[in-house]
């Protein structure tokens, strides 16, 4: 009778079991995904190795794959983005837009289908202005490629001087005045954005190529990846974060779209006086300005 009581115990813990206690074993036995879809056919007690993210195939078979390989099989048909899967699994979620905003050729359709949307962009510059405000260092990333890079550079006093407000606090502030009216020292005028003298500029890289890249060539199968974290608030504010704290997609988006960027910054009165301030301690920004002060 006592051994019968105890085998009864063990059927029913068996069933009530939390899949947790599944996942954790496979984790110990590093079984491949395959296996674990064997035993269990459920996605919810397949667990991937650290850096590798959960993707099920079209003919329904589950694989853990690196994320730019997970972005590869979606844009070649293999497998589509399943939202159901990322939102149970955060860290993956993650590792994913990290991939995302580092990768040039994908951002480049992202800014693209910005461009295109009023509404998204609205939000995108919307978030940029908060985000920036929450954490000023952000701001770094993003004027760092327009101070530092000449062509960027020429093209972002141009906006600067269409801004009523921005002239006017120009204007005003006696520092940058009296500034632009000394004489010019030895600039770096000319020499490319790793050259410039700048303290508090991040190391970034700005790749003219990434148009041709031919990485990805289903674009429409990417923007549904990127719809899908569109619908998500919170999931598109966190990529929004990333893609700030990433200097060099910074130096990209700068090319494509500093006119919006600029203007929302310099709409708002907190970040305009943070962003002169910065100016102010660019070496070659400023003796550029002198230049054209000068040549008036």
């Amino acid at each position: 009778m006592y051994f019968k009581f105890i085998f009864f115990l063990v059927i029913i813990l068996s069933f009530s079991v939390n899949p947790v206690f599944f996942e954790n074993s496979f984790a110990q036995q590093k079984t491949s995904p395959h296996y674990q879809w064997k035993q269990f056919t459920d996605l919810d007690t397949i667990i991937c190795n650290e850096g590798h993210l959960l993707l099920q195939k079209n003919n329904g078979n589950p694989s853990c794959v690196t994320p730019s390989t997970f972005l590869k099989l979606i844009d070649r048909g293999y497998g589509e983005y399943d939202s159901s899967i990322m939102s149970k699994r955060p860290e993956m979620m993650n590792q994913l837009m990290e991939n995302m905003a580092s990768n040039d050729q994908l951002m480049y359709h992202w800014h693209e289908m910005l461009q295109k949307n009023p509404s998204m962009m609205i939000q995108t510059l919307g978030d940029l202005v908060s985000q920036n405000k929450d954490n000023p260092e952000l701001l770094k990333n993003m004027l760092a490629p327009m101070t530092s890079d000449p062509k960027l550079r020429e093209k972002m006093i141009e906006t600067m001087k269409n801004h009523p407000q921005m002239e006017n606090s120009l204007k005003q502030n006696a520092i940058w005045m009296d500034s632009v009216h000394h004489m010019m020292t030895d600039s770096g005028m000319g020499q490319g954005m790793h050259n410039s003298e700048c303290v508090w500029c991040p190391d970034y890289q700005m790749n003219s190529n990434h148009v041709h890249s031919g990485e990805f060539t289903n674009p429409d199968r990417m923007m549904d990846v990127i719809h899908h974290m569109w619908i998500n608030p919170e999931m598109i504010q966190d990529m929004h974060m990333m893609m700030m704290k990433n200097p060099s997609h910074m130096a990209q988006m700068s090319e494509h779209m500093m006119e919006p960027m600029l203007n929302a910054i310099m709409d708002d009165v907190i970040l305009r006086q943070q962003m002169i301030d910065l100016m102010l301690e660019h070496f070659d920004f400023m003796n550029t300005i002198r230049h054209n002060n000068s040549s008036k």
